[in-house]
């Protein structure tokens, strides 16, 4: 009856089942209801009905029954009988493609949509349960608050090692401390709009921020003979707010402050354009918080050639003369502000250049890296990546669990694991660079790596805080709050990466031991790297949270300071993530802190550090780790040794500061260490500002309902093993009152002999516990080294410490043979 139907029909191809399902799903639940119709929900849905001629209304507007389709299809509904079955069917499910590619009356959301706003014929992937990249699709576009304005550029840096080492810039006393002016007396160049500071707070997102059309912020130069620079911030991590001409070559800088707050300029990246070569230019930013800083002893800025990188492929390098560090002489009468300033001499004409304070690592660099790490058919088989959480404005916090498959449930079971998080400050890039350098090694077919990989769990969070990342911020997330202060904190909308950071290390705790917990952070006051840890005060452990960094101290002794590491557990860093750590029960809980300017020790003293060195750290903590772990507790057991005697030396060192003496020969080791060490003044922390306003009402709000939660909870269910427990063990008490009773009545009760009932429960454990032993034996596998307990072990006090001073070694010397288990077809993840 429809030949021109039926010709349609056979060129296309059955439906799929699984879209088949989802309509009649969809209809059950009356997204499709009457004849395929639905509600309008909104004037322009209503419109493009009214004018579609697809559709026939009769009876009033609105009413799903009254709409009809076109005649083509009223007479197949009016005369269903006059085709046969396997036709209707399929003019059935072309009509119900042809509805979901055209109707704009779909209420599902799941739809995909292709660039003309058509709807596409297959569901939405969904979300969290499939890989997030595909080798053929593009990335996850960042989303950004819809204050901030995005140019549409993709900007890429390529990655350069310079072939010489980088020297701190030596003052020679007579560098200009050049006189602020302001927009006054200037000419304002560049400046952002609208930037949301203290008293507003995040509200929404989209991809590619505040929507309209993109300004140009930048002068419009008056010909090519003006000399005026191009400046530009808003891309990817950029921050620059304003910039002030004030003489030729020479240009004011204002940050811009986390967004939501008034604080924290310390984090600057921008680009520059419309240079001249031969001429020298002078910057200076007004607006840095910090009375300290590494520019004081010698740090120089980065800077990026576009041409450079082109034709020479050389990438970001230190540069800058006459660089000084001082306070500013205009004051807001609230703070005080201090200036960064510098001269340069640009290598091109008419180039593009950018300037930062440490080497970028964006949230799309860290995308690109974990594309290919998925598209690399055997890391993909150790490395699982997934999505920890969603950030305030829906960014992917990424997991990444790394461990060779286990043979048996027992061997997953018997592994330790190891955390390890970077990025929780946005303004820290050289976290990333250690975290880039230690997937790079643990994801690579190294000996090393794959027996870390046989004995370890290794839970990875690479990016903490991308929000703040992709803004630019220097220590905040959009919460407009330091997320390293508020590790303890209830409100998991509000501060989702940590909150769901620590939830999976709880629920990791109560699977497995966790034997070290590390958050990667930078330093803009100290030079090397060191760690901060936790005192701990079990005896039993006494100094052991101390050996790890000893260790790396050794492995890594031109780049990392154990001098500079501190144990001290200050009240205003509770809410760290290592104290938090360390009081959920992980012993080796530490913050790495990696320079922002060089090293001071070995053969790199007095360099600035670039990303291989800080890549190469990433490797020695592997290779620590190995140390730490070694079955041999020979290390381990002189690291204790020497850290015995260097404590000794540092209490000596404080009684003699503080003009006393003291035989320390029997009491010394009962001196609580937090009374030795200083205090963490001098790292980059932050004081806590507490919640927002906004979110008080609701903290308070959570805290009575976690109130009333547990006084109404109520007691929990036993076990069937608890059960079975107490019914035994009432037996056991009754079968003793009745023989007791015997006993006494017969020959009198003996004071000697008699049984302790308190005793019992235990006794009745012990044998319950052999018992089910001998019925169900149980193999333990061990796959990882154990602590030894063994004083035995303790090397003679003459012996030393041969370190491996190879840096990247292709075999670990002098560790005991691992056992190789022979893959199989059938693995466990833990």
């Amino acid at each position: 009856m429809f030949p021109a139907l039926e010709t349609e029909v056979k060129q296309e191809s059955l439906p799929d089942p699984y879209e088949d399902f989802m309509y009649h799903h969809l209809q059950y639940y009356g997204y499709f209801k009457g004849h395929r119709g639905s509600l309008p929900t909104s004037a322009t849905h209503q419109h493009v009905w009214k004018n579609n001629p697809r559709y026939l209304l009769s009876g009033s507007f609105g009413e799903r029954q009254g709409m009809v389709p076109d005649p083509l299809q009223k007479e197949k509904l009016l005369c269903p009988t006059c085709i046969s079955s396997p036709v209707h069917r399929q003019i059935e499910a072309v009509s119900r493609d042809s509805l979901m590619l055209s109707s704009p009356l779909l209420k599902s959301r799941q739809l995909l949509h292709d660039e003309f706003g058509e709807v596409s014929p297959c569901l939405r992937e969904p979300r969290d349960l499939f890989t997030f990249f595909s080798s053929s699709g593009p990335l996850q576009a960042p989303r950004w608050p819809i204050e901030c304005e995005v140019i549409k550029e993709n900007l890429h840096h390529i990655e350069w090692v310079p072939p010489q080492p980088e020297y701190f810039y030596q003052p020679t006393g007579n560098e200009k401390l050049p006189e602020i002016v302001g927009e006054e007396k200037g000419t304002v160049v560049f400046q952002l709009d609208s930037v949301p500071t203290e008293g507003s707070y995040f509200t929404s997102s989209r991809v590619g921020g505040k929507r309209g059309i993109i300004k140009e912020l930048a002068v419009t130069l008056q010909g090519p003979e003006d000399k005026t620079l191009l400046f530009e911030s808003r891309f990817e991590s950029g921050n620059l707010q304003k910039a002030v001409r004030v003489d030729t070559y020479e240009y004011e800088l204002t940050l811009r402050t986390d967004l939501y707050t008034n604080k924290h300029t310390q984090w600057f990246y921008f680009r520059v354009q419309n240079t001249r070569k031969d001429a020298t230019y002078r910057f200076t930013i007004v607006n840095l918080l910090k009375p300290k800083s590494l520019y004081t002893i010698g740090m120089k800025p980065l800077m990026y050639s576009q041409l450079d990188a082109k034709t020479h492929n050389i990438g970001w390098r230190r540069e800058g003369n006459e660089i000084r560090y001082y306070k500013n002489n205009r004051d807001d009468g609230q703070q005080a502000f201090y200036c960064l300033t510098w001269t340069i001499q640009f290598p091109h004409d008419q180039d593009t250049c950018f300037f930062a304070h440490f080497y970028p690592y964006t949230y799309t660099d860290l995308q690109c890296y974990l594309l290919s790490v998925t598209n690399n058919p055997v890391q993909s088989q150790f490395c699982k990546l997934r999505t920890l959480c969603r950030s305030l404005a829906g960014n992917t916090v990424y997991l990444l669990t790394i461990t060779n498959p286990s043979r048996t449930p027992q061997e997953a079971a018997a592994k330790k694991a190891v955390v390890l998080s970077a990025r929780v400050h946005p303004g820290e890039s050289n976290g990333s660079w250690i975290m880039k350098g230690f997937l790079d090694f643990i994801l690579s077919n190294s000996p090393d790596a794959q027996l870390l990989r046989d004995i370890f769990v290794f839970k990875v969070v690479p990016m903490l805080n991308p929000d703040g990342v992709i803004v630019g911020n220097y220590r905040c997330s959009l919460a407009g709050r330091d997320l390293n202060r508020h590790y303890k904190t209830i409100l998991k909308e509000s501060f989702p990466c940590i909150w769901y950071t620590r939830n999976m290390i709880k629920r990791l705790l109560e699977e497995r031991e966790v034997l070290l917990y590390c958050d990667f952070h930078g330093h803009s006051r100290k030079n090397n790297i060191f760690l901060y840890g936790c005192n701990n005060n079990d005896r039993k452990y006494w100094l052991h949270e101390r050996v790890f960094p000893l260790m790396l101290s050794k492995n890594a002794p031109d780049k990392f300071s154990f001098h500079s590491c501190n144990f001290k557990v200050q009240k205003c860093k509770e809410g760290t993530g290592r104290v938090v750590m360390w009081r959920m029960g992980i012993l080796n809980s530490y913050t790495m802190e990696s320079t922002f300017g060089g090293s001071t020790l070995g053969n790199k003293r007095d360099t600035h550090f670039t990303t291989e060195d800080l890549k190469s750290l990433g490797y020695h903590v592997c290779d620590t780790l190995l140390d730490f772990c070694d079955p041999d507790r020979t290390k381990f057991m002189q690291c204790l040794t020497e850290l015995k005697e260097l404590l000794q030396q540092e209490i000596h060192k404080k009684f003699n500061e503080l003009g006393q003496d003291m035989d320390l020969e029997g009491s010394w080791s009962d001196i609580c260490l937090s009374d030795i060490e200083s205090s963490t003044s001098g790292s980059d922390s932050s004081l806590s500002d507490g919640l927002p306003v906004h979110l008080l009402n609701v903290a308070d709000e959570l805290n009575q309902k976690k109130k009333m939660y547990k006084k109404k909870k109520k007691k929990l269910l036993q076990t069937r093993k608890q059960r079975n427990e107490q019914y035994q063990k009432n037996n056991w008490m009754q079968e003793l009152k009745l023989t007791e009773d015997a006993l006494s009545q017969l020959h009198g009760r003996d004071k000697g002999t008699s049984l302790d009932p308190s005793k019992m429960p235990s006794l009745i454990l012990t044998k319950n516990k052999e018992r089910m032993q001998t019925e169900k034996p149980r193999s333990t596998v061990s796959c990882s080294p154990k602590r030894s307990t063994n004083s035995s072990q303790e090397p003679a006090p003459d012996m030393k410490s041969h370190w491996s001073r190879n840096r990247y070694p292709a075999t670990k010397r002098g560790r005991a043979a691992m056992t190789v288990y022979p893959s199989l077809h059938i693995y466990t993840y833990p």
